[in-house]
């Protein structure tokens, strides 16, 4: 593994507060597209840790292709190990920084909203109790059209409560503080496909959460995708990760047989019921 990082503009910005971390793997044009979605509204850095392609993204490039990015930094991983370990390269990375306060995500292949990052942090500096915030997402096809809107709910109780129904934050969309990684650790790997949703309990079982309502992310649904690739995988640790956090209430047990009858289900019958509901 190697990294570099280079300041994406001549003469340099301040030390952003914000980092956002994009992992990659084989999606160029995904990512490409991600990176131009981010205005210099507020300067942000941003960290990409390439798992292994085939193509990788070169540093230099980046910083003059897209001058609103305020840093990049790239961890290039030698051989493929897949999201979790990716996610969590990044993370110690961050931490060896140990001067940002604020950690986004965002998968290559979304955009984020012009002002995402602004509003995010503006959020979690009014409302200093809540450590992770996500927001309301439109996912998208591969070709930009709407499919349907997730509208998850704002407030943390809620969130609380319905997390054992679905996962309540879009990952793409999430920023959390930094320090929280002191109390909630990297992202677990014994969930595999579904790192985020374990994560995020985590935070829940510490901190106070909340989701912006605002559409703040277009979420592109990708075939090729690791949801879809390994969806039964996903679901199977989907359960498990309920059952971890299982807390003996209704909602509880009816999150887990909602997800049992997920096993059952072929994919496109979950998305069309989605695309109906969630108009």
């Amino acid at each position: 593994m190697y990294n570099t990082d280079v300041n994406a503009m001549i003469g340099g910005k301040k030390n952003a507060e914000v980092i956002v971390l994009i992992p990659h793997y084989n999606n160029l044009r995904g990512l490409f597209s991600s990176l131009g979605s981010i205005t210099d509204s507020e300067p942000v850095d941003v960290l990409i840790v390439d798992d292994g392609s085939e193509e990788r993204p070169e540093l230099e490039s980046l910083a003059r292709k897209f001058p609103a990015v305020n840093k990049f930094h790239i961890l290039c991983l030698e051989d493929n190990h897949g999201i979790e370990y990716a996610l969590n390269e990044g993370l110690e990375f961050i931490r060896s920084i140990g001067r940002y306060r604020y950690i986004a995500r965002l998968d290559s292949g979304d955009i984020t909203h012009p002002e995402r990052f602004k509003k995010q942090v503006s959020y979690l500096e009014e409302n200093r109790d809540v450590y992770l915030l996500g927001s309301h997402v439109i996912f998208v096809d591969m070709n930009g059209r709407d499919v349907f809107r997730f509208r998850p709910p704002v407030s943390h109780d809620e969130i609380r409560r319905k997390m054992f129904l679905n996962n309540m934050f879009n990952h793409s969309s999430v920023m959390f503080r930094a320090e929280a990684l002191d109390t909630v650790g990297l992202y677990p790997t014994e969930y595999p496909h579904a790192e985020d949703y374990a994560f995020f309990f985590r935070f829940l079982r510490n901190y106070r959460t909340a989701n912006l309502p605002e559409f703040l992310l277009r979420y592109e649904i990708n075939p090729g995708g690791i949801s879809l690739r390994h969806r039964r995988r996903q679901v199977l640790s989907r359960l498990r990760v309920i059952r971890d956090n299982f807390d003996w209430s209704v909602i509880a047990f009816y999150g887990m047989f909602r997800n049992l009858i997920l096993l059952l289900l072929p994919y496109f019958m979950v998305e069309k019921t989605k695309s109906l509901v969630y108009r």
